[in-house]
């Protein structure tokens, strides 16, 4: 244990050194320029970031859920951008690890080391619901699927050169496979114009007569929609912490701001009110990085995660929009410039309020998880 609370220790120190060096500057930049800083993908290359949850013979770091959302949240502290391209990494290597046969996790796994993977599931004519889906597969002979459909918003859609697409293999039966942008008939469509986590692409994957052998199929033949679920729930898990970033990122502009700034001759900080404003994002913060850890820690210890992963979304989601409208209101004019950090924190944050899911969504699924508990 001691050995573990060390790793631990110096995972968290070298991650924070890194986003104190190499993201926290080029916050405003990633915003304003819609990218990533040059440079930057590789030196999380280079450290091991992109594979970190892999197990040591694949090269990774063997990090658990816990870990790798600890790593995520200091990362988002820098720039929600840089958090959420491993949030989408990690989803996707999870149900590959999970799901995958030998064949496939032996050829594709050690890409993870310098290339991004991505979950597609979301289509134009029906969202993530998958009652709305078109994409199929249909068999080739024994051994062979063609695929074809269209994904979009897909988290580093563009930037990924493998993906896991959930598909028709039958008119109510949905199975995932995994192909890669090598193959014939895979091709690139629409990068949205998104208004937050403007770092990293959410593109379109179109899948044109895609051929893949009975290997890259993940799991069994009907197994999709188990497959999806659970790329949900652990998206759901690493937005907590995202979420908490970006809310201990908020913090850190008001306190700076209020020990400066004067309300007549009284600093802002010394303000009943501020201390309210500050107490309640603080608190909202702790609660949210509590439900991700709670969540993390169950799926570690092979316990049910459902119910906690849409809670922490639920509720992170929202408390740290309303971190960043509290934080603006405390900046007066400087919180609703474009040249400080708030207004484009709001809008990170407030695309976590319908990636993976809807918060209406999560609050119909943690009221039916809470119902089946009864039964």
């Amino acid at each position: 244990m001691a050995s573990e609370a060390t790793f631990q220790k110096l995972l968290e120190e070298m991650v924070r050194r890194f986003t104190q060096n190499e993201v926290a500057p080029f916050d405003m930049e990633i915003d304003r320029e819609g990218r990533l800083p040059k440079g930057l993908f590789q030196k999380l290359q280079d450290l091991g970031f992109l594979n970190a949850i892999l197990p040591l013979d694949s090269d990774g770091a063997a990090l658990n859920m816990t870990e790798a959302a600890n790593l995520i949240k200091q990362l988002a502290y820098g720039n929600a951008s840089v958090g959420v391209l491993l949030e989408g990494q990690y989803k996707t290597l999870y149900q590959l690890m999970k799901y995958g046969n030998d064949d496939i996790k032996e050829r594709y796994l050690p890409k993870a080391n310098h290339e991004i993977f991505a979950f597609g599931n979301t289509e134009p004519s029906g969202g993530s619901n998958p009652s709305g889906h078109q994409a199929t597969a249909r068999q080739n002979g024994s051994n062979k699927w063609v695929i074809n459909g269209d994904k979009i918003m897909i988290t580093n859609g563009t930037l990924a050169k493998n993906y896991i697409v959930v598909v028709k293999t039958d008119s109510d039966e949905f199975s995932c496979f995994l192909v890669d942008t090598q193959m014939p008939g895979v091709s690139f469509g629409q990068t949205e114009n998104f208004i937050g986590l403007r770092g990293i692409p959410f593109g379109e994957l179109v899948l044109d007569n895609v051929t893949v052998d009975e290997s890259h199929l993940l799991g069994k033949r009907g197994q999709g929609l188990e497959i999806a679920n659970h790329a949900h729930d652990d998206a759901r898990i690493l937005m907590g912490a995202v979420l908490t970033g970006i809310m201990e990122h908020i913090i850190s502009v008001v306190k700076e701001y209020v020990q400066q700034r004067q309300a007549g001759q009284v600093l802002l900080k010394d303000l009943l009110l501020t201390h309210e404003k500050i107490a309640e994002i603080v608190t909202n913060k702790e609660l949210t990085r509590l439900a991700y850890t709670d969540a993390a820690r169950s799926k570690d210890e092979r316990k049910t995660y459902t119910q906690l992963s849409a809670i922490t979304k639920s509720f992170g989601s929202r408390a740290a929009v309303k971190a960043g409208d509290m934080a603006l209101q405390l900046l007066g004019g400087y919180g609703y410039s474009y040249d400080y950090p708030i207004e484009h924190l709001i809008r990170d944050a407030r695309a976590m309020e319908i990636a993976e899911g809807t918060v209406e969504k999560m609050f119909t699924e943690i009221t039916q998880a809470e119902f089946i508990k009864e039964v």
